[in-house]
């Protein structure tokens, strides 16, 4: 499910290998070993929850409830990051993460992820997104995103 041959091109490695799932995101990182995108919405007023959240921001009820997604959006807001945080991770800038506006969720709620596989004075605000995976370990798979 690797996207690139070299899967951070345009990211440092996460400082994690699993993710800490609950019972309220493990529905998320088991979608992702998949390949499927989900998003979480409220089992009663179906208002989406990214992050996902204990209770409803919108009618305050606790129950949730996993939607698959197309695996396409927009991209909503960006910036580039160009120096490197620690020294280790300097071969990894410039990256670029994104705030997408996934198709198929409603509302406020939208995906920060990186935009890879795109150079940083191509990006634009509003250009269509597919999501692309990224295998990180046998328990962990992230959803970036990537010119449609």
């Amino acid at each position: 499910m690797s996207n690139t041959t070299h899967p951070f091109k345009y990211m440092p490695a996460p400082l994690f290998t699993d993710p800490y799932a609950d019972e309220w995101t493990a529905p998320f990182w088991e979608a992702a070993l998949r390949g499927q995108l989900t998003a979480p919405k409220c089992a009663e007023c179906g208002t989406f929850r990214l992050p996902p959240s204990r209770w409803c921001a919108a009618c305050h009820a606790q129950g949730l409830e996993y939607v698959d997604l197309p695996g396409t959006g927009t991209l909503y807001s960006f910036i580039i990051v160009r120096h490197a945080l620690t020294p280790d991770q300097k071969e990894y800038v410039p990256y670029i993460p994104a705030v997408v506006s996934a198709d198929g969720v409603s509302g406020n709620a939208r995906f920060v992820s990186n935009l890879v596989n795109v150079e940083p004075e191509d990006v634009q605000i509003g250009m269509k997104l597919k999501v692309t995976w990224n295998e990180v370990s046998a328990t962990l798979t992230l959803p970036f995103w990537t010119v449609a």
